[in-house]
């Protein structure tokens, strides 16, 4: 063994008898109270993911572009709903049921949600032809402003609502949610 190592005789290890600090009374091991010192990861060359949505390599989104292109997700979508709610009436086991209903309900949210969006984008695509068709007469162009749209959209969902005969049920639905915000506010 070198001159300052030694057998300790409890444990029989061998032990450094030289401290390692400039002091001789320092301890011979470093103190585990001491914080240890933030870990930081080597990032050189490392390398760096990023999303299309947000980068500008992508290029600009094009909503028309987009369903021109991905218009066949709506296909799958509805086949795929075709098929739950044929497997919804063979289940007979009750939590399985209830996971397709939800999916069900999920898919029919979804396209209704696409469908009023797309009826807004025909109805912005209309009301700018006009003003377009006005310039070219010569007259000054009026571009509909977003209250003006919101409006023309209350209006055409009124008159669906008449057709179908719904309007008494969804002005009950409205008046309910409005009680529920003012006794919220209250």
């Amino acid at each position: 063994l070198p001159p300052n190592w030694k057998y300790e005789s409890s444990t029989e290890a061998v032990v450094s008898t030289q401290s390692t600090g400039e002091h001789k009374r320092h301890p011979r091991e470093v103190s585990s109270k001491r914080k240890v010192s933030v870990i930081r990861k080597n990032t050189v060359g490392a390398r760096k993911s990023r999303d299309p949505r947000f980068d500008d390599l992508s290029g600009q989104f094009d909503e028309t572009c987009f369903q021109a292109s991905y218009g066949f997700l709506g296909d799958m979508r509805s086949s795929e709903k075709a098929e739950l709610q044929a497997e919804l009436k063979k289940c007979k086991d009750p939590r399985k049921r209830d996971q397709l209903v939800k999916l069900i309900n999920k898919i029919n949210t979804s396209e209704k949600a696409q469908q009023i969006k797309a009826e807004r984008h025909q109805m912005k695509v209309e009301s700018r032809k006009e003003a377009l068709a006005s310039a070219k007469q010569g007259k000054n162009p009026y571009f509909k402003k977003k209250s003006e749209l919101r409006r023309t959209e209350l209006k055409m969902k009124f008159e669906k609502l008449k057709k179908e005969g719904g309007v008494d049920k969804y002005l009950a639905k409205r008046r309910k949610r409005n009680l529920q915000k003012d006794k919220k506010t209250l």
